[in-house]
């Protein structure tokens, strides 16, 4: 089963997945990187992957995130450092440019959400050369979609 993305204006097809092999592990990582944010309901994880390695890794924060400006409106307020953006960050293109970073979001019991990169996100990555996106849905499935 496959929807088209509409929400960011991308040609590719989303693609939803099981929880096994590089998913799975990789998801895992986000999943511990998101057990440390700060905040209660919105627990944001992000694992930036090159080949078969992980370059970096980040969770979401309540700091602001001069970055984030670019690729925000500015009636939508102050950017925050948001796990997408974190693990791109600092990095040289070299490294980000072909990736694929997996977001994980947890809830208060620690299940997985919905977490598909808003759209601040989404150009953010795009704009560092970032290929793909995987994303958790819940406990079972997880998407993903080229950028």
């Amino acid at each position: 089963m496959s929807t088209q993305c509409i929400e960011y204006d991308t040609n590719d097809v989303e693609r939803l997945h099981n929880y096994t092999g590089k998913i799975r592990r990789f998801m895992q990582i986000a999943h511990r990187a998101a057990n440390q944010s700060p905040f209660p309901d919105y627990r944001h994880g992000a694992v930036l992957v090159k080949g078969a390695s992980v370059r970096n890794v980040s969770y979401n924060k309540g700091n602001y995130c001069s970055f984030g400006h670019r690729f925000r409106k500015l009636q939508q307020g102050n950017p925050t450092l948001h796990a997408e953006l974190g693990v791109i960050l600092g990095l040289d293109r070299e490294v980000t440019d072909g990736a694929t970073v997996y977001v994980a979001r947890i809830d208060k019991s620690a299940c997985y959400r919905l977490s598909k990169p808003c759209a601040m996100c989404h150009e953010a990555m795009k704009h560092v050369g970032i290929k793909r996106v995987v994303y958790t849905i819940n406990n079972k499935i997880a998407g993903s979609y080229k950028l």
